[in-house]
């Protein structure tokens, strides 16, 4: 039979590291500025910061910032993961 695994705090840590590694890796003049979520979107005001595609670019503007606590981060899951399974 299949086991399943219920969603716990670590799991859900583990989603959100993998989302904002997906978001830190999003090259900004080639995929984000053809679609209208690139930083020059906000400073143009062509998007309110206050919206939520707004803020969308802001998280995704602060990820591709904290690039190297993300490197550290995924690090530091690596090692659990090969500690304790």
């Amino acid at each position: 039979g299949s086991r399943r695994h219920p969603m716990t705090l670590w799991t859900f840590c583990q989603s959100v590291l993998l989302l904002f590694n997906a978001f830190a890796i999003l090259n900004e003049p080639r995929f984000l500025e053809k679609r209208g979520l690139g930083q020059s979107s906000l400073t143009s005001g062509y998007v309110s910061a206050t919206s939520p595609r707004g803020q969308l670019i802001g998280l995704i503007t602060a990820t591709q910032y904290m690039r190297v606590p993300l490197v550290v981060l995924n690090a530091l899951v690596i090692f659990v993961k090969m500690v304790f399974g």
